[in-house]
């Protein structure tokens, strides 16, 4: 009932921080004992699960509203007028639109991750994932639509600023300079505002063994999630589903107005294993259920340093106990790898 309800609820809080970023957001009403604080739990997020649900990050809610309802009204067309921006395959440089049954996340399961990439979603033959894209570069020759154009420019240039914040909260909770991150994401960083739309599942879809989106960890750095409202953050409902150190699947609730933060593959490497890229999916809700019947709307805002950088152990995360886990990585070339893995 109810009071069951509240308490996982409540232990759904526990599993993932709520950490306040305006320390490092709005430096000057902080002092350096309160971005300390924040650093601290940073850390602890990301060694424990590699997740965290993000306050005080400054972004207005008209700025996400905006780009929430633009969105609605681009996937609402006819598959015509959305063919209309399919510049090729998801991941293509200028972006675009890309149809449902164009990709399948699960199949780029390596041995990153929590479980080390023993589970059994992580299937070469995993079903397409039900949903469909628009992946919005601000700098793309190809148009965007006019409903999407301002509102996805203004989030996405809000979305860089909290990154900013985040790298120096990074920097802060790795013991290294606050401007170490930069020289990995400037001058300009791979970054990546993707609209995830769900449309509302037939009856065989609501049967079938495809899950929304499968399985998977994210490629390279901060992934900063808008999630839709309605993932109801109970274990049946559908939504978005981290995996635990435990192997136990853990609903997350969304909570107004915050952003869902969780680290790519990269910070494994950078990190030295000390934080880890989660595994996470996106389950159907019950068949039948008013969830399954209803769209569902994401929108990640996918960020990893520029192609040139080499990923290798931070200076902070390596000494005598604990040698470099991984060969140093070029950020292109990784992120090749995992992109052919998962197109259809």
């Amino acid at each position: 009932g109810g009071q069951e309800a509240e308490y996982t609820a409540r232990v759904a809080r526990m599993v993932v921080a709520t950490i306040d970023i305006s320390p490092f957001a709005n430096p000057a009403a902080h002092d350096d004992a309160a971005r300390a604080r924040a650093a601290a739990d940073w850390d602890r997020a990301m060694s424990d699960v590699g997740f965290a649900v993000v306050a005080g990050h400054g972004v207005a809610p008209e700025v996400v509203g905006a780009l929430r309802s633009a969105a609605h009204e681009f996937f609402e067309r006819s598959a015509e007028a959305k063919a209309a921006y399919c510049h090729g395959p998801y991941g293509n440089p200028l972006g675009g639109y890309t149809g449902i049954g164009t990709e399948a996340v699960s199949r780029t399961r390596d041995t990153h991750g929590g479980d080390g990439g023993r589970s059994a979603g992580a299937s070469a033959a995993a079903p397409p994932d039900l949903v469909e894209s628009f992946i919005f570069k601000p700098a793309s020759p190809a148009a965007a639509p006019t409903c999407l154009d301002k509102p996805a420019s203004a989030y996405h240039s809000e979305l860089l600023r909290v990154l900013g914040c985040l790298h120096q909260l990074t920097a802060a909770a790795l013991s290294l300079p606050a401007d170490y991150f930069e020289r990995f994401y400037s001058p300009h960083a791979e970054v990546s505002l993707r609209l995830a739309y769900y449309p509302a599942l037939s009856a065989s879809e609501q049967a079938s063994s495809a899950v929304r989106y499968g399985e998977h960890t994210d490629y390279t750095g901060f992934t900063l999630l808008s999630q839709d409202e309605s993932d109801l953050g109970e274990e049946g409902a559908g939504g978005l589903q981290v995996k635990l150190r435990s192997g136990h699947w853990h609903a997350l609730q969304p909570v107004r107005g915050c952003f869902v933060v969780n680290i790519g593959d990269l910070y494994e490497v950078w990190t030295n294993g000390r934080w880890r890229s989660t595994v996470h999916r996106v389950m159907k809700p019950p068949a039948g259920s008013a969830s399954a019947a209803a769209p569902r709307l994401s929108i990640p805002f996918f960020t990893g340093p520029h192609n040139e950088a080499v990923i290798e152990a931070l200076p902070t995360c390596v000494d005598e106990e604990h040698p470099p886990l991984y060969e140093p990585v070029l950020a292109r070339e990784h992120l090749r790898r995992k992109l052919s893995a998962s197109n259809v």
